[in-house]
């Protein structure tokens, strides 16, 4: 069936220069009509703000909106705070599991844009949080910050403690910090 055709070309040991023909005048002529635009100067790239509005990019500019509007929302209504800065001192609120305990740690530390350096009194009153959000158990702290880095610690006995909330009174402020329990 196939006996006329030869399947291995033998080498002669001569190599044979590549043609490489090239015609752009043929190639533009059976070009698509965007391409034929491209070459003659007529497609002109739109620039700017306006980008986000073309034909192709307006859902992705939309769905871009959305998401960024869902993440701000949902960060403004999460419950869980760790952090706040009153009176010029920043605190941090964590909680952690170990056996059967679970410590609680307010850490305090001056602003570094805060100008004052006066002391300021702070108490603080954790509650324990259990999953149906009823309040398992409470305890205060009370100390003077001064300078540098400074706890309030507490503990509690753990009975599925999920999160822990404290109403934070420093220096005349009053704020509410949250933080989930690390297992």
């Amino acid at each position: 069936m196939f006996e006329d055709v030869e399947e291995i070309k033998p080498d002669d040991g001569v190599e044979q220069p590549l043609k490489f023909y090239y015609n752009r005048e043929n190639r533009i002529a059976r070009a698509p009509q965007l391409v034929k635009d491209y070459y003659n100067g007529k497609l002109q790239p739109v620039r700017g703000f306006r980008i986000f509005f073309t034909k192709q990019n307006r859902y992705i500019f939309f769905a871009l909106i959305f998401f960024i509007g869902a993440t701000w929302i949902y960060t403004g209504l999460n419950r869980t705070r760790a952090g706040t800065t009153l009176a010029g001192v920043n605190f941090e609120l964590m909680a952690f599991s170990y056996e059967e305990e679970v410590y609680v740690s307010l850490q305090m530390k001056r602003s570094s844009r805060s100008r004052e350096t006066a002391p300021v009194n702070v108490q603080a009153e954790f509650f324990a949080i259990d999953p149906n959000g009823q309040v398992g158990d409470k305890r205060q702290g009370q100390l003077v910050y001064n300078e540098g880095e400074q706890y309030i610690r507490t503990k509690f006995t753990d009975y599925d403690i999920i999160r822990v909330d404290v109403i934070l009174n420093a220096g005349g402020y009053e704020k509410e910090l949250s933080a989930e329990v690390k297992r």
